[in-house]
């Protein structure tokens, strides 16, 4: 099963998964060309492309990815880096002509590290917007509630605007962020739920596409739910569910994943509505009980 509209950035060329760090580690272009292919065939809208540290200290083999990716896929890729330099090379290298004329994601540029975006007018592509943190007193600062993220996200699709006046809402994408639900005792899952709706229902950032990482959601979690039902991916859907009705429509995610919007009975969905109402160690407890017999 599917969702209606849902865009999956293919997550995994990054060496966040012990198996592509050992690809990215080894040089393998091969076997990061198959990771391609088998994300393209899965369904997915864009495929990322990162190589971690490895981008600053060999610029050249992030290039050399991007080629090789290139070579085998048309999906157009999104340029996962801190760094304005790299960003600045990978998109100098990225082939519009190999991707059907589809933009690239510039990701991503957040207020801390604006000299990012003016590379937008060097190279036409699609932004990625981080919301999570805000720039003030010359520092970045994590934001901590729905009221900052929506804050942060207005400042930016203004300045972008404001910056670049040729940018269309739809080359934006916001990232509210959200973390692992096992280590949640901030309430940043539901930080990240009321993000997107009050993002999602705001008139002044209409037509803005909202991101998460959703694979975060359920790090350190076991497979299996109480009910015999696999969890992970029903806790991803979970958040879904209470998200895509109000605009999420891009996650970086595994292609190919049985993503869904679950029905309101669904065990795991009760579950993750009242852990995420719950606050502190009681979030944790509340969790808890949908995995322990």
């Amino acid at each position: 099963m599917s969702i209606d509209g849902l865009r999956i950035i293919g997550e995994r060329i990054n060496p966040g998964f012990k198996s592509s760090r050992a690809l990215i580690e080894a040089r393998d272009l091969a076997g990061l060309q198959e990771l391609a292919r088998s994300q393209t065939a899965k369904g997915a809208t864009w495929l990322t492309i990162n190589v971690g540290n490895d981008a600053e200290r060999d610029p050249n083999f992030m290039i050399d990815t991007i080629k090789a990716v290139q070579a085998v896929t048309d999906l157009p890729l999104s340029i996962d880096s801190p760094s304005a330099a790299v960003q600045e090379a990978c998109l100098a290298a990225y082939d519009t002509s190999l991707s059907a004329g589809k933009l690239p994601i510039m990701n991503s540029v957040a207020e801390g590290r604006w000299e990012m975006f003016a590379l937008r007018k060097q190279v036409p592509c699609t932004v990625l917007f981080m919301a999570s943190e805000r720039f003030e007193n010359g520092k970045a600062i994590a934001n901590r509630s729905a009221a900052e993220v929506h804050a942060t996200a207005r400042r930016l699709i203004a300045r972008a605007k404001a910056d670049d006046p040729s940018i269309n809402i739809d080359d934006c994408i916001v990232d509210v962020s959200i973390g692992p639900m096992a280590s949640d005792t901030e309430n940043l899952t539901r930080t990240a739920v009321e993000s997107v709706r009050m993002i999602g229902s705001d008139p002044e950032l209409a037509g803005v596409h909202l991101c998460v990482g959703l694979s975060n959601l359920s790090i350190m979690l076991p497979k299996e739910a109480a009910d015999g039902g696999l969890l992970r991916t029903r806790l991803e859907s979970a958040f879904l569910t209470e998200t895509v009705p109000y605009g999420l429509d891009t996650i970086l995610g595994t292609p190919g994943r049985n993503y869904e919007l679950l029905p309101d009975e669904d065990f795991v969905l009760q579950g993750f509505r009242r852990t995420i109402a719950a606050d502190g160690f009681d979030a944790l407890m509340s969790l808890r009980d949908l995995y322990a017999a």
